[in-house]
């Protein structure tokens, strides 16, 4: 249960099913498991992984996170009940001062349900609090580096268990022993703690940054009109001089002179510098921002924007998905000759409210790829680009495609 509250979000197909394939999987390894312990004469934690790989494949078979993410959930959770085994443990020496880790009793185990059970229960709303986390967060480094520090935990209770009960009636064995317990698991928790605050610190810098990126072209675009206005004024305002040189040359017949102030008049008028490709300022802002680099960089453009103004994906998102695809593209496409260069970009609004989107660049052709994920060919590059994109189109329920015919790379979104 507490795998899976994190993993809210990121379930698979129907959470009925779900929950019916991780009953019947649990139940068939606990008979498994109590079969093998009913024939053989095992060590009780040699049997754990009889119960955590099957259970950990299954796992990663009934979400849509990544496996590193999945993996780091799944041994914090595991840290965290092998506390509750220890304790039942200390529960079966106390009760059974004679007794053996292998001879776990009745009692015992009735005991670490219960407080399994309560502790599951109570856990399970701060569970929930990290589904922002596995939703939105995507730094893989970050979920790989706090799999070693929840498996220490780990590993300590499972070094820590007393294979004979009799050792922890000996001298302060006992106080040790459940000190050390309260001592780890308390570190634990406020490590937990720690990370949350530190991850939702880092997603917060990393949104105020995008909105200060799409601030900034929003300004970009605002000056940029600005101009346009400025120079309209000043054309209108020198058309009255213009038409009467114009109207003198006339009619003195020099058409020579007439047809070089009429190009330099021509010549004279404002570019507009911005186009108006939705109602959204923040997506038009963005839009115009790469337009203008791809122009920059003589890419031919040629995009077909078509948003509605009443859709559920916050403009953060939007622009940060525009963003990305173009941004791909547009560096893709600075590693190619100048006659070969394009980006043919679509976005629209589906009746259902749902924003489709449509994007072809060209490329080297030269494709890095890694379990059926493209990775970047740039140097230091991971694709971290397209795992974004991925990443904020699940989060509103979408899918993301990318693929690759010769020189030429498809991007396919639909969301929200």
């Amino acid at each position: 249960m507490l795998t899976f509250a994190p993993m809210k979000n990121q379930i698979k197909g129907d959470r009925r099913k779900v929950t019916i394939a991780v009953i019947v999987t649990l139940s068939a390894l606990s008979l498994i498991i109590a079969i093998i312990k009913a024939n053989f004469t095992i060590a009780r934690n040699a049997l754990i992984p009889v119960m955590v790989i099957p259970s950990f494949i299954l796992y990663i078979r009934c979400i849509k996170a990544p496996v590193y993410k999945a993996l780091s959930v799944s041994v914090l959770c595991f840290a965290f009940m092998s506390f509750i085994v220890n304790i039942s443990n200390g529960f079966d020496a106390a009760t059974h001062p004679h007794g053996t880790l292998n001879n776990f009793s009745i009692e015992a185990a009735a005991f670490q349900a219960v407080i399994a059970t309560v502790f599951a229960l109570a856990a399970y709303k701060p569970a929930l609090l990290a589904a922002r986390i596995i939703d939105s967060f995507d730094i893989t480094r970050v979920y790989i580096a706090s799999v070693p520090v929840w498996a220490i935990f780990l590993a300590f209770n499972l070094l820590i268990s007393p294979r004979k009960y009799e050792t922890l009636h000996v001298n302060l064995m006992q106080i040790a022993y459940w000190g050390t317990l309260l001592l780890l698991f308390t570190l634990l928790c406020l490590l937990c703690v720690l990370f949350y605050y530190v991850v939702t610190d880092m997603m917060k810098k990393a949104e105020m940054e995008e909105r200060a990126r799409i601030l900034e072209m929003q300004e970009s675009s605002y000056q940029a009109q600005q101009r346009y206005i400025e120079e309209n004024a000043r054309i209108r305002h020198d058309f009255h001089h213009v038409i009467v040189a114009l109207n003198e040359l006339s009619q003195s017949g020099d058409t020579e002179t007439l047809k070089k102030v009429l190009d330099e008049y021509m010549a004279s008028l404002p570019k507009r510098e911005t186009e108006k490709f939705c109602n959204n300022m923040a997506v038009n802002a963005v839009l115009n921002h790469y337009m203008q680099r791809a122009i920059a960089d003589d890419i031919r453009i040629d995009w077909n924007i078509d948003l509605s103004d009443n859709v559920k994906v916050s403009d953060i998102d939007i622009c940060s998905i525009i963003g990305n695809i173009l941004e791909n593209a547009i560096l893709a496409c600075n590693e190619i000759p100048t006659g070969n260069r394009f980006i043919d970009f679509e976005l629209h609004t589906e009746p259902g409210g749902q924003i489709s989107i449509v994007a072809t660049n060209s490329f080297s052709g030269t494709v890095r790829m890694k379990d059926g994920h493209y990775l970047s060919t740039r140097r230091g590059g991971h694709g971290i680009g397209l795992k974004s994109i991925a990443s904020m189109a699940e989060r509103y329920d979408g899918i993301a495609r990318f693929s690759h015919k010769g020189c030429e790379f498809y991007t396919d979104l639909m969301f929200g």
